[in-house]
């Protein structure tokens, strides 16, 4: 039975949460959050043992789902419970307004986080979805009947670090093969009980997308040309450029993709640290330039999907584009930092397969080459997919419930 208690103190949850707030969030708006926080807590706490007896007599499995927005694994398994709602109540956690508008407005479950309206819901929850570690709404539930599943975020090559605690807090944690598996036990040393290979669930969403019509995804997203598209999805710690002054270059790139008659479609991590008001002057002038942020395409496989060459650094998103067969150009930059002194990576370095340049002079280089020659990498990326997503059959959000399905029998099990 999982105890949050016990496995990871309430205060270090809140000391790792307020550093990480503190440098993203501004002082009111952190403020503001801390007392609702605060509120809640207090309301759960007092409300709990009236509650509880009211809430925890449901014969459907209660499941929560979040992620920073509707995006990723939990999406993709938030989505494919909504075919079962005689067997599971599922709801979203969102922790934007914007997702929040979202859903609501599709008619879905859901709840704005910490919202004393969510309180009745995550009291009765059985299964906590997750796509991070560290401190979440489930932490400051007093009550210990429930399963906690991490489906993490992304599998790639940029170094992480994992305690003991982080494994402890979690009753599964789903990973994208046996590959990925046997990282977790030799780089953190994970309990292989823990782990379960069911693929990552949001490869589900771009297999699909995969056999459906370009134009179709086209009109969904709001893209009425047809040139050859090229997304820049850097991940956050890199920015909108690495080398020069990232904004002149940035505008040469749109520059160059105008020249060559080709879509730019700029994917930034949500929380990339960028001047908004002067990356969105320079998108202006170019109608060929598209800035899809989370909240405007929340989901990533769908771009992915329409994509014809892929711009990249250490992000994870290339080990999911493999399975388009299409080119990837990648950025290297501050290679010891990224896979040494943040950690251990997951995937190693070398797992990545295409064209890998060390500067602004050999990009454009690469680009030309690409473009002219194609995907010189097929073969080694079919064969590094197989390794690291194992067998993309689009059946991983269903594997996810299996997990869910056997820790609740099992549950029922041991309290008879």
């Amino acid at each position: 039975m999982l105890d949050f208690q016990k496995k990871q103190p309430l205060i270090d949850q809140a000391r790792d949460a307020l550093l990480w707030l503190s440098k993203n969030r501004s002082g009111l708006l952190l403020l503001a959050l801390i007392v609702r926080i605060f509120l809640f807590y207090i309301i759960v706490r007092l409300l709990y043992p009236i509650l509880i007896k009211s809430t925890k007599n449901n014969e459907k499995i209660v499941v929560s789902c979040t992620d920073v927005y509707y995006n990723g694994n939990s999406r993709a398994v938030f989505e494919y419970m909504q075919k079962y709602s005689c067997k599971y109540d599922c709801y979203w956690i969102a922790k934007n307004l914007h997702t929040f508008r979202i859903l609501k407005k599709k008619g879905k479950k859901v709840f704005y986080v910490f919202s004393l309206l969510g309180i009745p819901y995550f009291l009765k929850t059985d299964v906590w979805i997750r796509t991070h570690t560290g401190f979440g709404g489930l932490a400051l539930m007093p009550h210990k009947n429930y399963k906690v599943i991490q489906l993490w975020h992304g599998i790639g090559p940029k170094a992480i670090s994992f305690s003991k605690k982080d494994y402890d807090i979690y009753d599964a944690w789903c990973v994208a093969s046996k590959f990925s598996k046997q990282r977790h036990i030799e780089l953190w040393n994970a309990p292989p009980e823990k782990l379960y290979v069911t693929g990552f669930a949001r490869m589900d969403a771009l297999y699909n997308y995969l056999k459906m019509p370009k134009g179709k995804l086209l009109d969904e997203i709001g893209i009425n040309k047809k040139e050859k598209i090229i997304l820049h999805a850097p991940t956050f710690d890199v920015g909108l450029w690495p080398w020069g002054k990232e904004y002149e270059e940035f505008e040469r790139l749109c520059r160059f993709l105008k020249e060559k008659k080709l879509i730019l479609i700029l994917r930034l991590h949500p929380y990339a640290k960028i001047k908004k008001r002067k990356l969105k002057r320079i998108i202006s002038k170019y109608k060929n330039v598209y800035w899809f942020d989370m909240s405007k395409e929340p989901d990533t496989m769908k771009l992915l999907a329409i994509t014809d060459i892929l711009i990249t650094d250490w992000s994870s998103i290339y080990t999911e584009y493999f399975l388009t067969k299409k080119p990837i150009i990648f950025l290297e930059v501050n290679k010891k930092y990224f896979t040494e002194m943040r950690g251990k990576p997951e995937i190693p370095p070398e797992y990545r397969a295409g064209e890998i340049i060390c500067n602004k002079d050999e990009f454009y280089e690469a680009l030309k080459l690409v473009l002219k020659k194609g995907n010189r990498y097929e073969h080694d990326q079919d064969t590094l997919l197989r390794i690291i997503h194992g067998n993309v059959d689009g059946k991983a959000s269903k594997r996810v419930i299996d997990v869910i399905n056997n820790l609740i029998k099992t549950e029922k099990l041991n309290t008879k």
